[in-house]
């Protein structure tokens, strides 16, 4: 393949992908498109000239998905030069190196090659999900909720067991298409070797889906429940004192939502940051504010315990705060609070800080340096049912509910559900709250577990264990919904258990393949310039 059909091969993966991911035309994306995004892609670098192209194909094919599906981290105001500038910068770079670790798998065989393929694009998208800078959007699982039984195996392996599949049935296409734009004579000798890995391919498929199949049909009987009720304000927490508006408004769709229901629930879920001033601190602004309806008098009304969003001091020799949420009682008084450990790197935090040149630095970019303090426990919080039955909760904040494995420890710390407060009306776009929603739903999935989502803008939702919605709002308004949402034993699944073992495994084979295992491959295959 010559340089320019490369290079649009790699620009036409990257448009499909971005396509097949929710977005503004498709707002819950195309799990179509999605399983032959990577087609071009694949043969652009099986068949690139140098490693110095394919360097170039997979930086291009990595930036621009990042850019085309998360454009809207523009709208992070002050922020954007490093939410979408920044990063996709580092894309491009980080690009270069998939794009050379996808060129290896020409040293292959072909039975041998869809299945590298595969590996190697599942361990890039694990590694883009992990660790102190991870974003795990821009990626093959945000495309697939569309396959029905096929995803219900991530709560053995993971979405990555899912990414894997995907990226084979891509690649299995592009060998058969490499196959059968041959000659006559020699298509028949081309194909012949792939055959093998063709049925394996769909063995794999096939048995997901199966597995899937049963998990959809097989019987869950919920042994509790609890009444909820979500409050979606439609608030921007950057707006100019934006704070009572967005607190008469959550008060106000709480009480709606109660009067339609005709009776209290268990627990109020308003939004992230919606208590804008720390609560502890400032008590007695919440006693009296706001003046037409104050706080601290609503809660006595209501007589249900709340969950909203607010800062914690946790460090006050240095005045640091925490980005957490705050279980509040009827009273007042401050039950219980979880401070989220994931922050988002150059955005709720600064990284690398301890050092003065990069203090400086920060503060002459964006005016700032300092952020919120990250969490560090893993812990669960308790409200009672109207039976009188104690419900645990983990509380991800925000976009903590896009993150495998830190779900599935909070998780293990013994909840019964997971309830994300979240904060994404700055997008100002529908993609954005979708996308959110896609990665998080996974995680109801992965744990067998119900997974409600309180969104200040969007998307609002409550999803089942099979990853299914059952309460939802409208993007962008005012709205709130009484959701009784059932609980079922608690189970500890293969993926909460035993957590990211599927990409480790995997990462594992191929360095004990490049170490030990060189002899099967056929080593002149790569192509020359």
């Amino acid at each position: 393949m010559n340089r320019a059909r490369g290079l649009l091969s790699a620009i036409i993966s990257a448009c499909a992908l971005s396509l097949a991911i929710p977005n503004e035309i498709l707002p819950f994306g195309s799990s179509l498109i999605g399983l032959v995004a990577l087609i071009p892609l694949y043969l652009a670098l099986v068949e690139s000239p140098s490693w110095a192209w394919a360097g170039l194909l997979g930086g291009t094919m990595t930036m621009l998905v990042h850019l085309l599906s998360s454009f809207w981290l523009a709208n992070f105001k002050e922020f954007a030069i490093f939410t979408l500038g920044a990063s996709s910068l580092a894309y491009f770079l980080i690009g270069i190196v998939i794009g050379w670790m996808c060129r290896l798998t020409a040293r292959y065989p072909a039975p041998a090659r869809p299945f590298a393929f595969a590996a190697y694009w599942m361990l890039w998208e694990f590694g883009k999900s992990s660790g102190f800078l991870a974003y795990p959007w821009g990626t093959l699982v945000m495309t697939s909720r569309g396959l029905g039984p096929l995803i219900q195996i991530a709560d053995i392996t993971g979405t990555w067991g899912i990414s894997f599949l995907i990226a084979l049935i891509s690649a299995s296409f592009a060998e058969i298409l490499r196959s059968t734009t041959r000659s006559t004579a020699s298509r028949r000798i081309a194909i012949r070797p792939i055959v093998p890995s063709l049925a394996l391919a769909f063995a794999l498929v096939a048995a997901a889906s199966v597995y899937g199949a049963y998990q959809l049909a097989k019987p869950r009987a919920a042994d509790r429940s609890i009444a909820l009720v979500l409050v979606q304000q439609n608030g921007n927490s950057w707006e100019g004192n934006g704070t009572q508006r967005m607190i008469q408004t959550s008060q106000r769709l709480t009480r709606e939502a109660i009067e339609r229901a005709g009776r209290k629930p268990d627990l109020v879920v308003w939004s992230e940051s919606v208590l804008s001033y720390p609560y502890v601190q400032n008590r007695e602004y919440y006693r009296l504010f706001p003046r037409q309806d104050p706080f601290a008098a609503f809660l006595a009304e209501t007589g249900v315990p709340l969950l909203a969003g607010s800062a914690v001091l946790v460090d006050p020799a240095n005045r640091g705060y925490s980005n957490s949420v705050v279980l509040i009682g009827p009273d007042g008084e401050q039950l219980d609070w979880y401070a989220k450990i994931q922050l988002v790197c150059f955005a709720e935090y600064m990284p690398f800080t301890e050092y003065e040149w990069v203090r400086k630095t920060f503060d002459t970019l964006v005016g700032f340096s300092s952020g919120w303090v990250p969490g560090t426990e893993l812990k669960t919080l308790a409200v009672r049912n109207a039976a009188g039955d104690e419900v645990r909760f983990a509380a991800p904040i925000c976009f903590e509910d896009a993150f495998s494995a830190l779900c599935a420890r909070l998780h293990n710390a013994g909840s019964d559900l997971m309830i994300n407060l979240t904060n994404d009306s700055w997008s100002l776009t529908k993609s954005a709250e979708y996308q959110h929603f896609t990665v998080a739903s996974f995680r109801a999935i992965e744990l067998r577990t119900p997974l409600v989502r309180s969104t200040n803008g969007g998307y609002t939702t409550v999803i089942d264990p099979l990853g299914r919605v059952t309460h939802e709002l409208p993007l962008f308004t005012e709205a709130s919904v009484f959701a009784d949402v059932p609980l079922y034993p608690r189970t500890t699944t293969v993926y909460a258990r035993f957590g990211d073992w599927f990409p480790s495994v995997f990462a594992l084979l191929l360095v004990v393949e490049f170490l030990l295992a060189r002899r099967w491959r056929v080593r002149p295959a790569l192509p020359t310039a």
